[in-house]
Parts: structure tokens; C-alpha cells; sequence
């Protein structure tokens, strides 16, 4: 089989797994996904709606069949920061890519994007973003994020570099810590890009998950040894990380690095009992809201899905998206880029295809493979000043079809604007869509004043008054907006009949 085959099928289905399984990725049952999408299994992709931003400043995000989420968008701001010699930009990467990708996030969780944040202090570096954060009333420290936010992004690092196994683990090692402190996380990206690197050798028909387990597993701690922190950029990042530490790093790393392993040999055991998905996933801890989200977990578990079902790949793909109450758009994308990695583009199904970006997405492919080959001849997009620039969105002066520019993105153009209210009276978030000409779709959002910015028209009083009176009845969201919307649609004499109805059924409320 063509490296490239193998590079395409990596990269999208590993889009394709993020898209699948973000629509599920929020549902706490059968019966909810059942009531939101009119199935109780996700196996293509479905227009929906998500509710970003909070309850008073929110809006509803509309979602395109297809849409990816924090995951993709980060693994393709990975693939641009690699420099043609397959090393990492990590400083480019720090502070270009991650602050612009905060201004179109989408599905991020909270230490992404508070590491996102933090990297923008003009005291950071790729390797000194140490930072805490608040969580309801619990203070989180960097050292302490062990998600899989660093896992789900190196996919590009692996593709990059194939064959280089040492180079591979010292530059995932570098862009993990960027974001991630804990050695769950580091060690995860660290696993995944070996796992994605091992695979790659394969081919379906000779594909044996003992084989290939056991590869992961053998000289596990030669594997992943980190000698490599003793280099002077990586130094002080130790030094940093073992201040007011309860244990040093290097002997916190080992014991997540004996910890993995236990997983692997779980994972062998459960493939040759033929276990069931709920119980493998459950034993690697993907059901616990403690480790759902962890980054040795959710990548074992796409390991274990990957080799589950190397004969029926496709379907490892959907029982990843439709694990209810796990991570499943990281596991899905975690198992779709190991799916990928061994079977190609060739399995991809034409329901499939019309995942976000495709086409970008197959030029990425070819530009790693490129990398990969040493055959690769490319430069970082220069800042064109002629167009107006979207990384600062300070009014509503945009325009359908006008030219923005974003400096990690390029050249772009509006292909739609959205105006929506929030229930705080006089805000509403202006939403851009912009279809950049490398081929990346992006939505920035920004809530913006009505008074400020002359929009009274759009939202009059009486819909202001309207929403009030939602208020009231204790509705959600969703019924508040479609409401609101329905109301637009008539004439003032309807208009003043529904409202009669409001009136009736907010007494009945009451009584």
C-alpha cells in the first residue's frame, strides 16, 4: 500500500472520528441521542446545534454535518508549525497558532484553552507556560493536567517524522508541555505518536493486534526514557516543574509509564477474552469522570478499538462515537487515525466524505508525507496588510463576501454573517463565518453592545420584552431561541394573538 494512501486515511479519519463523535459527545444517554438526532446510533454525520458561551452571554452554535471540533482544528495548527526538516515551530506554534485558534475554538475544554490564554503573557515561552486556573471553587495547577489536549493534536508530529522514533518522542514530549503538565498527558501524546508510527508498518492482512500490543509494550521504559530533559531548553522547564513538586518529575513519569503498561497488558487480555466494548472501556477507565478524559486512557482505548476491529474498521470508528458517556470524539479520533494509519483512504465511505475540509485535510496529508521524505519545499504565510485583519474584532463592521485576513490562517473571505441576541438585555454576539482560501473553515464569535454598536433595529423592545417573558416560564435555552425566532416571523397582529397566549399559559405556570 502507498504511504500516501496510509497518510490520507490517518489524517481524515481521524477528522472524521472527532466529527462522529462530537455529536455525541455531551449526550448522557440512548434516549437523548435518540431525541436530538432520531437515532440511538450515530454512524454519518447530521446537521445540529450547541449551546456556546454560557446561558446570559451564550448563542447557538449551528453546526454543519460534518463540522469538527477543538481536536481536528488543533491538529492541523500542529501540521503547520512543522518546519520542512520535521521539527517543530514550538515557539511558533505557542504564540501564533494557539492564541488565533482561541478566537475560532470550537468544543475546547477548559485547560486547553486556559493554556491558550496563559501562553499569550509576554513572559511565556513553549517551554515556561506554567499556570493555574480555577475550576468552580478548585484551583488547578499545570502540573496537574493530565487530559488528552496534547494527545489529540500530534498526529502530524508522528506522519512527520515516520520512522524516527526518538526525534518523534522528544518533539511530542516539546509541544505537549506547551499545554499539558502532567506526565498522564505527556506520555499519552507520547504513546499515541509511537502507536501511529508502529502501525504505519502494517497492512491489513497481516495486521495482529498481539504483535502489534506487544511492540507498544516491549523495553516499555527504554521506550519512553526522557534523557533527552537534559538539554538546556528542556532543563529549566524541569527545574520549574519540580518547585513545591510532591514528587520529581522524572520519578512521577516513570510511575505513569508503569502505570501504562498495566493498560497495555489490560488491553491484551480484553482482546483475547473478546470482551465487550462497555467492559474494556470501563476497565481503562473511560466511563469514571475521573479518567474519562485522561490522556494514557483515551489513547489506549483507540488502541483497543483500532485492534478490535482491524477486520471491520469502520465499525471501530462507530462504536468509539457511540461509547455514551465517554470522550468520544477524542477516542473516536484516536482510533480513526490508527484506522487510518493501517487500512488507507480507500475504506473511507462516501456518507463520510463530506467531512470539514477534506480537501485541506488531503493537502496536509501530502505535505507531512512530503516532510517525511525530505522532498518538502514550503513557507509560513506572510501578513498581507491590504485586507482587514479578524484576529480583533472590535465593532460590526463586517461584511458578507469582504477579504479578512488572520496571520496562522491567511487570506479569507465572509461567506456568512450571524446576529444573535443573548438573554442579557443589550448584548448580542456577532458571528462570522470565513472560508479561508487554504481551505479551513473557521467561525469567530464576539459579543458585542447594541447600544454601541447602532443595532437596536435588529432587536426591538417588543422582542426584548418577549424574551422576558420567556424568562419567566423557566425555558431552556434552545425553546427560548426558537421562540424568539418564531416571533419575528409574524405580522403585528399575530404577533399581539401569541402574546395573548404567553400571557394565559405563564398564569397557568404560576398558579
Amino acid at each position: 500500500m502507498k504511504a500516501e494512501t496510509k497518510y490520507k486515511g490517518s489524517l481524515k479519519l481521524a477528522a472524521i472520528g472527532d466529527a462522529l463523535g462530537w455529536m455525541t459527545e455531551f449526550e448522557k444517554s440512548i434516549s437523548s441521542l435518540k431525541k436530538k438526532f432520531g437515532t440511538d446510533y450515530i454512524n454519518s454525520f447530521h446537521d445540529w446545534e450547541k449551546n456556546v458561551g454560557g446561558r446570559f452571554y451564550g448563542y447557538v452554535d449551528k453546526l454543519n454535518s460534518g463540522s469538527y471540533s477543538d481536536d481536528t482544528q488543533l491538529l492541523l495548527s500542529v501540521a503547520r508549525s512543522i518546519n520542512k526538516d520535521g521539527f517543530v515551530d514550538q515557539q511558533y506554534f505557542a504564540k501564533k497558532e494557539l492564541p488565533d485558534w482561541l478566537l475560532y475554538s470550537r468544543g475546547a475544554g477548559r485547560t486547553i484553552k486556559n493554556a491558550a490564554r496563559k501562553i499569550e503573557r509576554k513572559s511565556a515561552k513553549w517551554n515556561n507556560n506554567f499556570f493555574t486556573f480555577k475550576a468552580g471553587k478548585t484551583t488547578i495547577d499545570y502540573r496537574e493536567s493530565g487530559a488528552n489536549g496534547a494527545a489529540m493534536r500530534i498526529l502530524p508530529i508522528a506522519l512527520a517524522n515516520f520512522g524516527e522514533e526518538d526525534k518523534i518522542k522528544e518533539e511530542i514530549f516539546c509541544n505537549s508541555i506547551i499545554t499539558h503538565g502532567h506526565p498522564r498527558a505527556i506520555l499519552g501524546a507520547m504513546l499515541y505518536g509511537y502507536s501511529i508510527d508502529t502501525m504505519l508498518r502494517f497492512n491489513p492482512e497481516n495486521f495482529d493486534f498481539k504483535n502489534f500490543l506487544t511492540e507498544l509494550g516491549k523495553d516499555i521504559h527504554q521506550k519512553f526514557s526522557i534523557d533527552f530533559l537534559d538539554n538546556p531548553k528542556l532543563k529549566s522547564w524541569e527545574t520549574e516543574w519540580n518547585k513545591n513538586a510532591k514528587e520529581p518529575f522524572r520519578i512521577l513519569f516513570k510511575s505513569i509509564i508503569d502505570e501504562t503498561q498495566e493498560y497495555l497488558r489490560t488491553t491484551y487480555k480484553l482482546l483475547t477474552n473478546n470482551s465487550s466494548d462497555f467492559d474494556a472501556l470501563s476497565k481503562l477507565g473511560c466511563y469514571k469522570n475521573e479518567t474519562k478524559g485522561s490522556g494514557t486512557s483515551t489513547v489506549i482505548a483507540g488502541i483497543y478499538l483500532a485492534c478490535k476491529y482491524s477486520r471491520e474498521p469502520l465499525k471501530g470508528i462507530e462504536q468509539a462515537v457511540n461509547s455514551i458517556g465517554t470522550d468520544t470524539d477524542s477516542i473516536a479520533a484516536f482510533a480513526g487515525g490508527l484506522i487510518g494509519a493501517l487500512h488507507g483512504q480507500s475504506i473511507i465511505p462516501s456518507k463520510w466524505k463530506n467531512v470539514q475540509d477534506l480537501d485541506y485535510i488531503d493537502a496536509i496529508s501530502i505535505r507531512l508525507l512530503e516532510i517525511s521524505e525530505s522532498r518538502a519545499d514550503f513557507n509560513k504565510i506572510i501578513n498581507k496588510k491590504s485586507t482587514k485583519s479578524i484576529s480583533e474584532i472590535e465593532n460590526d463592521n463586517f461584511k458578507i463576501n469582504e477579504r479578512v485576513f488572520l496571520e496562522t490562517l491567511g487570506d479569507g473571505i465572509i461567506e456568512a454573517i450571524d446576529r444573535q441576541k443573548t438573554l442579557t438585555k443589550g448584548k448580542y454576539n456577532l458571528i462570522l463565518d470565513v472560508q479561508f482560501d487554504n481551505g479551513q473553515f473557521c467561525r469567530f464569535a464576539k459579543l458585542l453592545s447594541i447600544e454601541k454598536e447602532n443595532k437596536s433595529e435588529l432587536f426591538t423592545e417588543s422582542l426584548e420584552k418577549e424574551v422576558n417573558l420567556w424568562n419567566g416560564l423557566n425555558l431552556d435555552y434552545d425553546s427560548k431561541e426558537r421562540i424568539e425566532k418564531f416571533m419575528e416571523s409574524l405580522n403585528e397582529t399575530d404577533k399581539k394573538e401569541f402574546k395573548e397566549i404567553i400571557k394565559l399559559i405563564e398564569k397557568r405556570v404560576q398558579r
